[in-house]
């Protein structure tokens, strides 16, 4: 049975420095292996990733994970417009069991932190839906 509907992963944003923000995406049923020639690099071992798109001021995530139950899951999210410009080419991500993390570079030194959580400035605009899950807490990266 697919699950049509996508999913969007609760988050933590934290600041690194300057120049870096790392966005810590929840995905409980995320297993990942390590992947061939590069044996560092995990990849997703249950699930795969269908959109990894970041743009000046904007990033989107997709992946489809299978469930132990066969199910297939699909996580996703879109975020229409970051506090600040990013660097695109220099952005990646990692996967880690149980989650994985965005890693953000900044164009322009400056706090994001501030205008996330800012009642007067617009924050992340983040495309929703009723499928949000439960806040999580980043793991250890």
């Amino acid at each position: 049975m697919t699950d049509s509907k996508p999913i969007v992963p609760s988050f933590v944003v934290q600041e690194e420095g300057s120049r870096k923000v790392l966005v810590y995406l929840n995905i409980p049923e995320l297993k990942v292996k390590r992947s061939f020639p590069n044996f560092i690099k995990k990849v997703p071992a249950n699930g795969e990733q269908r959109t990894l798109n970041f743009q000046h001021q904007s990033l989107t995530f997709t992946i489809h994970v299978q469930t132990k139950t066969r199910e297939s899951k699909v996580y996703s999210l879109s975020v229409a417009r970051l506090p600040g410009k990013i660097r695109p080419e220099q952005c990646f991500i990692k996967y880690q069991r149980g989650g994985c993390w965005a890693t953000l570079i900044k164009s322009e030194q400056m706090s994001w932190m501030n205008r996330i959580c800012d009642d007067f400035t617009p924050g992340l605009d983040i495309q929703e839906n009723d499928n949000r899950m439960e806040e999580a807490s980043a793991p250890a990266e």
